[in-house]
């Protein structure tokens, strides 16, 4: 007979589910739930036992019945495996079988699980509701199943709700009964098949929008009354994005419906549940009129991201958790093609440079990881979800597609999806369809970057190009096939060349001209050191593009992160700047600036200051403070970025008087009072504060009362910066948003210690009240904090308390600070001699 592997974190295969019949009664009052399962079961070997998963569920066995024969059977359970173990009085044939079990359950008070949500309404009661949260391994805290991803089966689901509530699912709703009770009973449609943490409801005093008709699909908004105003937008950006991905994919929508469900509480930006899409409000609800680009965009990016699973993640899944990067990354990769066919010029491939970057930086640290590696415990699928699986992982499809071409690429997408639809894949399955699609080396090329850690730096000499991984720490072998893109500057920027360097060196067959710029239209994942006088020639001439001019400033820093060039150097390219009008290129470098500004303390700050509003004043006096009948999104946007860093960080009196105005006035240009805030909270006083506070309780939006909410932190007083901290606690402050608090208040440069004491000192509440994959976005604001004995503290308290998930991303965070601190101690004198003029920059 089949056993359960002993020490194995995967269920047996034996016995697998083909449907299950789902049944849930809710009790929003008492937060309990009970529910009944019927699984219909295909079993592949003679067995007494069928092993599933259940966690913090009480568990019966209802009946177990093959063919005409109903078998008695017990339950054991094993609460440590997260599992159930069903043992039958005698072996159960190869065939089918169907296994029958009750359950009773508590609704979570965190964000996981089939979890709690609650909102004020307008008359100000408190009202609840319930929604469930199941990636990776959450759906057993739900109902007892086989919760893994290769476990595909159909779902017909139906809950029991009181009759004011709104209650949806996956399928759409087929019936609704009257019960004696006074409650409804609701079915819905079945299910394609699919995987456990793609299930999902929401029950609560919620609406629902009429539908808009996406090629057949209807389209809805369910969110909390009051919000009809701001739920256009995204029934726009859906229904365009199941048409994209509906004639891109070459596959018709595989729901039956599109429901996108706006949740006061939710630990993640969103989910792609099939059918019953999950998102944090700021990601769903908003008036285009009343929101910055960067709000706009990151909102359309997000409910495009979800779509895109539909297919890729939902029709087609991976086998196991180590294929969870795959999913994510073709997504967010797929959020940019399909955000960039609904609004060009939004431009959303230049900002897809932002994650990028901020990848590279990960990437090049020891604690850096493989894109795909071993996933065994559920810890191990949870710490998939980070900057790696995402932009990383998206960067280096993007850089994939750009070699093999978009029509190339397409069509081995499509002969993928074609080819597993309703099935589970391995990350190698994509690479062979492409390579049958395109018949490029697809699989050799890929394996270097998903198999081994870091990536590589392009050195390039007249003739040759070499390769050597990029380090901020300890350097290590590596060696990728690496596609250069080499352009030459003189010539049309289409007009490009590609060395597919797999060696450490190559021959580097030049273009016909006199100046090449490598890593052409910036979209490489890989840094490119230049010869100084190569890198001056290509800015001098003028020609970069936008991304190229981006990905040249950011190697630079990152040089000097690495201490093989210095912070004069940066600041004196940086110099070179001041009359960009890019705001992809002001992105990075005003990001840069700011982190080149913590080199340096006392006069030399002081006069860096003045140096950085020297760069920024000439873009700032030819936007002006008002907006133009001609200005873009984008240009708005780079308004309001120019008056943060002469506001915020330059703490220029006039930028800062002027944004007091702008502040209290309102109705304004959403970029630029979004600036505005975070200027006043950095000058700001006890007043201010309490103006805020008042602010975040009224806001007319989601996305301003985040504005005002997580500018608490930046306030210039230590007593108000802590009183911001405390306030994160609370229930004043949603556990979803608390963590993104603290994570600014410990980002203020000058009372980040404070912050950080007050951290430390209420770890065990912090742990207590923010679900554990929150918890290291709290640390991500500590990796500058590098004075005195601050950061040693801080490594020391981090390694004495480990936290139960992230451990990853907690070391990677870690290791920035000691990045950080190593460039302080080397560059605080030489950087300050040169600011104040005792040295040659």
């Amino acid at each position: 007979m089949a056993q359960a592997p002993a020490d194995s974190g995967r269920l047996p295969s034996h016995v697998r589910p083909t449907r299950y019949d789902l049944f849930i009664a809710p009790d929003l009052e008492s937060s309990t739930f009970s529910g009944d399962v019927t699984m219909e079961l295909a079993i592949t070997a003679a067995t007494d036992q069928i092993v599933l998963n259940a966690r913090d569920l009480a568990v019966d066995v209802v009946s177990l019945v093959q063919g005409d024969d109903r078998i008695a059977a017990r339950l054991t359970p094993a609460p440590g495996d997260e599992r159930i173990v069903v043992t039958a009085e005698r072996a159960l044939d190869t065939g089918e079988a169907t296994l029958a079990l009750h359950f009773d359950g508590r609704i979570s008070d965190g964000l996981l699980g089939f979890y709690r949500s609650t909102y004020t309404d307008g008359d100000g009661t408190q009202q609840v509701l319930a929604a469930t949260q199941f990636e990776a391994t959450h759906a057993r805290a739900a109902f007892p199943c086989f919760d893994e991803p290769e476990f595909k089966a159909v779902f017909a689901v139906t809950l029991d709700v009181a009759a004011d509530l709104l209650a949806v699912s996956n399928g759409p709703e087929v019936a609704r009964d009257k019960l004696p009770d006074g409650r409804v009973r609701v079915s819905y449609g079945e299910t394609i098949p699919m995987s456990t943490y793609l299930v999902a409801w929401v029950v609560g005093p919620l609406v629902v929008t009429d539908p808009v008709d996406a090629s057949g699909v209807a389209v809805r908004v369910v969110h909390v009354p009051g919000r009809e105003s701001l739920t256009q937008f995204a029934l726009d950006v859906g229904s365009f994005a199941i048409q994209f991905f509906t004639e891109y994919y070459g596959i018709p929508y595989p729901g039956q419906k599109c429901d996108l469900v706006a949740l006061p509480d939710f630990s993640f930006g969103a989910m792609e549940n099939l059918g019953c899409v999950t998102f944090r409000e700021t990601r769903l609800l908003l008036d285009p009129d009343d929101v910055t680009l960067d709000e706009m965009a990151g909102a359309a990016l997000t409910i495009v991201h979800e779509i895109a699973h539909m297919w890729f993640g939902d029709l087609v899944t991976m086998k196991w958790w180590n294929g969870i990067w795959l999913n994510e990354a073709f997504a967010t990769f797929m959020e940019h093609l399909g955000t960039d066919a609904y609004r060009p010029e939004w431009k959303t491939w230049d900002d897809f440079a932002t994650g990028r970057a901020a990848a590279l930086e990960i990437d090049a640290l020891d604690a850096t990881r493989t894109v795909e590696y071993e996933v065994v415990s559920p810890a191990d699928a949870e710490g998939m979800f980070d900057i790696l699986t995402y932009q990383k992982g998206g960067s280096v499809l993007r850089m994939l597609e750009r070699w093999l071409g978009a029509d190339s690429f397409r069509s081995g997408v499509r002969l993928y999806l074609d080819r597993y639809r309703f099935a589970n894949t391995e990350t190698t399955d994509l690479w062979d369809a492409l390579e049958e699609a395109t018949g490029q080396p697809v699989r050799r090329m890929m394996d270097t970057w998903i198999f081994q850690p870091g990536f590589p730096m392009v050195e390039a000499a007249a003739d040759q190009l070499s390769q050597r991984r990029f380090a901020l720490g300890n350097a290590v072998e590596g060696r990728w096939v690496v596609p250069v893109l080499a352009r030459a500057v003189d010539v049309d920027q289409n007009a490009t060349s590609t060395t597919l360097l797999e060696s450490t060196t190559a021959k580097f067959e030049a273009l016909d001209a006199t100046l090449e710029v490598l890593n052409a239209g910036g979209e490489g994942f890989y840094r490119v050191a230049y010869p100084a006088s190569w890198r001056d020639r290509l800015l001098d001439s003028g020609a970069l593009t936008p991304l190229e001019r981006f990905a040249l400033l950011d190697d630079l820093w990152s040089f000097v992160l690495a201490g093989r060039e210095s912070a004069a150097t940066f600041l004196a390219c940086a110099r070179r700047f001041a009359a960009e009008h890019e705001l992809v290129v002001w992105r990075v470098l005003g990001g840069h600036l700011r982190a080149a500004g913590r080199l340096v303390e006392g006069d030399a700050l002081e006069r860096y200051r003045s140096d950085v509003a020297a760069i920024v004043r000439p873009s700032m006096q030819r936007l002006g403070w008002e907006t133009g009948s001609g200005d873009d999104a984008r240009t708005r946007q780079l308004r309001g970025l120019l008056v943060s860093l002469l506001g915020a960080f330059v703490r220029d009196p006039e930028t800062v008087a002027r944004a007091r105005e702008v502040e209290a006035r309102g109705g304004g240009d959403a970029d630029v009072e979004a600036a505005c805030v975070s200027v006043v909270a950095s000058a700001g006083h006890a007043d201010d504060f309490d103006h805020f506070l008042d602010r975040v309780g009224r806001a007319s939006s989601p996305q301003e009362e985040l504005r005002y909410l997580y500018a608490l932190g930046d306030f210039p007083d230590e007593a108000l910066v802590l009183r911001a901290a405390d306030l994160a606690l609370t229930d004043a402050v949603r556990a979803q948003n608390g963590p993104f608090v603290l994570q600014r208040a410990l980002r203020n440069r000058d009372h980040g210690p404070a912050a950080w004491a007050f951290v430390r000192d209420n770890w065990e509440r912090l742990g207590a009240r923010f679900s554990p994959n929150l918890v290291p976005r709290i640390l991500d604001g500590t990796t500058w904090l590098v004075e005195g004995s601050i950061a040693s503290d801080v490594t020391e308290f981090v390694a004495e308390h480990p936290l139960p998930s992230g451990g990853r991303t907690v070391a990677q965070l870690m290791e920035r600070l000691q990045v950080h601190r190593s460039a302080v101690e080397r560059e605080r004198v030489p950087f300050s001699d040169s600011l104040l003029g005792r040295t040659e920059p």
